[in-house]
């Protein structure tokens, strides 16, 4: 899995000199401690702007001000970005720190439990919503090692044992 990674971001990377988007991909890192989880993600700016206007027409984005563009984003990413805690308790997300580049916004996030985590179960749809060749890399480490997954349209879903 490591190396479909490296491989993906050797694409992306590629293809964001030659001055073309055609790879939509998101790339991610996480911890696990028996306490939560806490991480980054990095998306495509103008894919997630496209992703939020489409996922909520009530407003054109371009009205939106600050505040409310922040809501709509936490909004959408709890919908989109999910992790449930030992298979039974749905872990609540916290958007600790955002930020973007030129072509990028990246996103910290953390999910705290109440409980010791053993396993955990993620779903990540971030951006499905617009574009279905989206990818989302998501590197995960715990007490277990170091394990990625390539989340995609048609497998959004992955329960890591973090114990």
């Amino acid at each position: 899995m490591t190396r479909v990674a490296i491989l993906l971001i050797s694409i992306g990377l590629l293809y964001t000199e030659a001055g073309a988007h055609g790879l939509h991909i998101s790339l991610g890192k996480a911890e696990v401690t028996e306490a939560g989880i806490s991480g980054n993600i990095t998306l495509n700016k103008l894919d997630f702007v496209e992703a939020i206007d489409q996922w909520d027409a009530d407003r054109p984005i371009y009205e939106l001000t600050p505040e409310d563009f922040e809501k709509l984003t936490l909004r959408y990413m709890k919908r989109h970005f999910k992790v449930e805690a030992n298979g039974k308790t749905d872990l609540k997300l916290v958007i600790t720190e955002a930020g973007q580049g030129k072509d990028t916004m990246w996103l910290a996030f953390r999910f705290l439990s109440k409980r010791p985590l053993e396993t955990i179960r993620v779903e990540h749809r971030v951006l499905f919503n617009v574009f279905p060749d989206q990818a989302n890399v998501l590197a995960v480490t715990s007490g277990k090692g170091k394990e990625s997954f390539l989340f995609r349209v048609d497998q959004p879903v992955k329960t890591f044992s973090v114990k």
